[in-house]
């Protein structure tokens, strides 16, 4: 399946799991999502906090086939809701994309994306067929923050697994640097290092700027 490019050359704010993201954040990026200027993208639980998502992603039969029902459930109903996974979306009836472990961003076409070993990176391949040339990333940490590694606490059951996170950032680091210099993590505590960093208001304030000119 093609995913469509429906936000092109459009800013996205993408939220992972991450320890650091709180509803605090995710009010301060409401009303520029409210007003058209950023898309909001999220993977996993990030539905838990976020609202108003665009685009929904999640890899895993074992989280789909936990969360699924209450996922959909809590998801906005125009939310494009995606898995790599075609077990999960044929069973919950969710758009399906197919993808390998290769690295860098896949950007030969929209019908795959390269999985980085993580969601987070997925959701950012996801986002770039989408169109969106500009990203703010929220909740990557990429490492525990305080013994904690997600903001919500641990997985539960056998998905409660420790993370690669070193592999995480080699796989980040990877991708193509064009599209790393269109990367802001703004994400609070963060040993993701490998793109710019900054503000999260510095970074919508900008938007505004320059969509005013």
């Amino acid at each position: 399946m093609e995913v469509p490019c429906l936000y092109p050359n459009e800013t996205a704010v993408l939220f992972a799991t991450g320890p650091s993201l709180t509803p605090e954040i995710v009010e301060q990026v409401r009303p520029y999502h409210e007003s058209g200027r950023v898309r909001a993208f999220g993977c996993n639980d990030s539905y838990l906090l976020v609202d108003y998502l665009d685009v929904h992603y999640a890899c895993d039969d074992c989280w789909w086939d936990y969360n699924g029902i209450t996922c959909l459930k809590g998801l906005p109903s125009n939310c494009h809701v995606w898995t790599q996974s075609e077990k999960s979306s044929i069973k919950f009836k969710i758009n399906h994309i197919p993808g390998s472990h290769n690295s860098g961003l896949y950007i030969k076409d929209r019908t795959h994306i390269h999985f980085g070993s993580n969601s987070g990176f997925q959701l950012l391949n996801l986002a770039y067929h989408y169109g969106v040339r500009r990203f703010i990333l929220l909740g990557y940490n990429m490492g525990p923050v305080n013994n904690k590694r997600h903001f919500f606490g641990n997985h539960p059951g056998n998905m409660n697994k420790d993370s690669p996170y070193e592999t995480f950032r080699i796989e980040f680091n990877r991708i193509q640097k064009d599209i790393k210099s269109s990367i802001v993590n703004c994400t609070v505590n963060t040993s993701l290092t490998c793109f710019r960093q900054s503000d999260l208001l510095t970074e919508l304030q900008q938007i505004g700027k320059d969509n005013a000119l």
